[in-house]
């Protein structure tokens, strides 16, 4: 089923009435930014990342459990209409998606907002960047969620211009990032201000030090 969602609530959300969505019945709540279809299909929200649950061998994020409860009290047994970017599935084959309820309200937005996640650039997807760090910014001048009682040690950072990740300084890859690139931060703080995510690779701790 394809729907336009009112323009009200898309005024709300700051967001342009102009691309459709796909509405689905949501079977499952994940975590705090993955979804199960009633069809069985896997959505991972765009722009944004979310603390893991635990899993396998993985212990659970702080805040990991509090992003699930919050995604679940707005799509519990709710339809979630789906708007797509350049990228529609990602490497592990789930839907890539910015995720609307009904009423408009802009789910990726609000995870950010409520801080039960932070901002994760993406080079293909760039539709709802600015809106999605403004929700973060806000999130992290009013110490919510992963924001609340921050607290880090000095540390070293090199920043991607174009990837928009961060790296330690004594990272190897962060030797590859070439100059025109390269930025330099002296907190994870300040990077996340500015729409940086932590790479992965080099940062297994990836919100604080």
């Amino acid at each position: 089923m394809i729907c336009i969602v009112a323009a009200a609530g898309l005024l709300a959300a700051g967001c342009n009435a102009s691309y459709s969505r796909q509405c689905f019945p949501v079977l499952r709540i994940n975590d705090g930014d993955t979804i199960t279809l009633g069809d069985g299909r896997l959505v991972r929200y765009l722009g944004i990342n979310a603390p893991e649950i635990d899993h396998r061998a993985q212990k659970a994020e702080p805040f990991g459990f509090a992003a699930r409860r919050y995604n679940r009290e707005l799509l519990k047994d709710k339809t979630a209409c789906l708007e797509f970017d350049e990228q529609r599935r990602g490497r592990y084959g789930r839907l890539l998606a910015y995720v609307f309820l009904k009423d408009g309200r802009f789910v990726n937005r609000l995870m950010l907002a409520k801080g039960y996640a932070y901002f994760l650039f993406n080079e293909a997807d760039r539709r709802y960047q600015e809106l999605l760090l403004d929700a973060q910014q806000t999130a992290m001048a009013n110490a919510r969620g992963l924001w609340h009682d921050w607290h880090e040690k000095p540390g070293r950072y090199v920043g991607n211009r174009r990837s928009k990740r961060l790296h330690l300084r004594s990272c190897p890859l962060a030797a590859r990032i070439s100059r025109n690139n390269r930025v330099d931060f002296k907190s994870r703080w300040q990077a996340f201000w500015q729409g940086y995510a932590p790479a992965r690779q080099c940062m297994q701790d990836r919100l604080r030090n």
